[in-house]
């Protein structure tokens, strides 16, 4: 395949992955208006020309990889983020996170993940400090007739808001329902200390985990994404974050809560089965994935990061050879003792 005279590796798996992510895109732009689209164009962009600028003298392919990278990574982003610094975040994401380490198949770390982090230290006020009303079924056309959804007067007024993950984690006494956050239609109002403060929405694929779900669930369904990686991360994340609720029910919320109010869902289908970065023992996929849980829960609720998964997945990233090493040592040593 070749587009604008780049010519791609062919890689149907990764194409699927893409097709996947579109009923979620789509439910962005609804969400937050045509800006999610050009935020999407200048990830693909900044990321295809970054890979072409370093095989274009010894394969001459770009991976089409490169654009589940750029969808994932743009997907974490807000829709208020500057342009430049999607571009920034972006070519840091191929050049550190994945050509430094050989290109496809080479890279330890997820490399939208690497991006998404160097954003997120980099520019913290624009990752973590302005979120945005998004629409509600309500309000439709909403996002499709606007370059930029507005509510409650201008879309970029001072209203003071925030996610619901960081609403609960500010001490908000009222949320969204579990319903309103499965299906994304969270626009409202809650109480904290006396104060009303208006609940927006976060990166663009933390808005409704149905539409992620559906993509998810069929990655599942055709073997992409490794089941054993999926129900590793979702049941250690219930059965974790259940105890510490139980331990701690002001601090910790409620599993349902944390999975639909935030990018668990995201992650758990799109970022931890990354077949590259993650484990690759059938045992270490289960260790490989709990471990991102309890990491991505702890801080979260721990830390003064409100992006625990971000990471949670690379320090999974990190152990995710260890573990693998371990395990066939172990399965080695093993049948050593039985011959």
């Amino acid at each position: 395949m070749r587009i604008f005279n780049i010519e791609f590796q062919k890689q149907p798996i990764m194409r699927t992955v893409v097709y996947c992510l579109i009923p979620a895109f789509i439910g962005s732009i609804f969400f937050f208006g045509w800006v999610t689209v050009a935020i999407l164009a200048i990830s693909v962009v900044s990321c295809v020309i970054t890979e072409w600028l370093f095989v274009r003298k010894s394969t001459g392919k770009v991976t089409e990889a490169v654009f589940v990278t750029a969808f994932l990574y743009a997907m974490t982003l807000p829709p208020t983020i500057p342009f430049y610094m999607v571009a920034v975040g972006a070519v840091f994401a191929i050049t550190f996170g994945k050509m430094a380490f050989g290109g496809f198949g080479g890279n330890v770390f997820n490399p939208a993940i690497a991006g998404r982090a160097f954003v997120y230290i980099t520019f913290p006020v624009q990752m973590t400090s302005v979120w945005v009303p998004a629409a509600n079924f309500s309000d439709f056309p909403a996002g499709f007739a606007a370059w930029r959804f507005a509510a409650a007067g201008d879309y970029l007024s001072s209203i003071t808001s925030a996610t619901p993950a960081i609403a609960f984690k500010d001490g908000a006494t009222s949320l969204p329902s579990y319903w309103q956050l499965f299906l994304g239609n969270i626009n409202g109002q809650y109480e904290k200390l006396g104060e009303t403060i208006f609940i927006g929405g976060g990166s663009l694929g933390e808005m409704s985990a149905l539409l992620l779900m559906i993509g998810g669930i069929y990655l599942v369904y055709k073997k992409i994404a490794n089941w054993r990686l999926v129900v590793g991360f979702f049941a250690t994340f219930i059965v974790f974050q259940t105890i510490l609720f139980l331990l701690l029910p002001g601090k910790i919320s409620d599993p349902l809560l944390g999975l639909l109010a935030g990018s668990a869902i995201l992650g758990g289908f799109y970022m931890v089965t990354d077949p590259v970065s993650a484990a690759r023992t059938n045992i270490g996929r289960f260790i490989y994935a709990g471990l991102i849980a309890v990491m991505t829960i702890i801080i979260k609720y721990f830390s003064l990061f409100a992006g625990g998964l971000t990471f949670g997945i690379l320090l999974g990233n990190m152990f995710g050879p260890i573990i693998d090493y371990a395990i066939k040592s172990f399965q080695s040593s093993k049948k050593a003792k039985k011959a």
